[in-house]
């Protein structure tokens, strides 16, 4: 008998499910996650940005994380549904080399409708953000896949794509709008799919402000968990606080009742 009120498990990934991006998976989190999907629905949803949709879904599958690609959500994925029905599938992408195939969609254009921010910029410089910078002077539409401050990498703390949209915010006086955790946009698509209310939805990962204090604010569970680049201050630290506070994954069934 799983717990009442939940219709539907997001699990984030870097930190919450691998130690770290295409990283091996934390202990128990495999059993865990399949001891899960007997009971209820899973999706994986991650805001990564530097890997794209298809390898990242094989290298979950490959640690036999899933076996249905649409488990999968990622920012990426969010932005193909959403902007060329805005009219703005054109302008200016800000991307990794190796994750541009989940933007085939978007035509590269300096003058086109939009700026699309898919990237933490560690191999970029302040010049190579110029043109983008521009064309939000002149009033493009501004899009962020995502608005995370920063990441465990290598055992590391770097920053993450959030510091390069504020900047580019600070710079032309242009919000962008988030694509990934923790935005409406992002949630709703994933209810809409699943057939459930955003009330019905528990939140489980390792970022207390994105992954948990923000859900708990769209109406969901959410629930941290003490991996990935969790810090001990990070159960008081937003609010709203945690629905609850687990020591990794592999104790969510238990607390799920799955």
């Amino acid at each position: 008998m799983s717990r009442p009120g939940i219709r539907l498990v997001c699990l984030d990934i870097d930190g919450t499910l691998t130690d770290g991006v295409l990283g091996p998976p934390i202990p128990g989190t495999v059993e865990a996650v399949r001891r899960i999907r007997k009971g209820l629905p899973v999706r994986l949803v991650t805001n990564t940005t530097s890997v794209p949709h298809p390898a990242l879904w094989e290298d979950l599958k490959r640690k036999g994380f899933t076996e249905d690609p649409q488990e999968l959500v990622t920012p990426a994925t969010v932005a193909s549904r959403v902007l060329p029905g805005r009219g703005h599938a054109r302008g200016i992408l800000l991307a990794e080399p190796g994750a541009r195939e989940d933007f085939g969609w978007f035509r590269e254009d300096p003058k086109g409708t939009a700026v699309l921010l898919a990237t933490e910029g560690h191999s970029l410089g302040i010049a190579d953000l110029q043109p983008a910078f521009r064309r939000l002077f002149d009033g493009a539409a501004f899009y962020a896949l995502q608005r995370n401050r920063y990441f465990r990498k290598r055992g590391e703390l770097v920053t993450d794509l959030g510091p390069v949209a504020a900047f580019l915010t600070y710079a032309s006086g242009r919000e962008a709008e988030n694509l990934g955790k923790p935005s409406t946009l992002l949630f709703d698509s994933v209810a809409e799919d699943a057939g459930v209310r955003r009330s019905e939805i528990v939140m489980v990962g390792d970022d207390a402000e994105f992954d948990v204090s923000a859900s708990v604010a769209l109406g969901m569970t959410g629930i941290l968990v003490r991996t990935g680049k969790f810090r001990p201050e990070d159960a008081a630290r937003f609010t709203p606080r945690p629905s609850a506070v687990l020591d990794s994954v592999a104790d969510l069934p238990g607390w799920l009742g799955t």
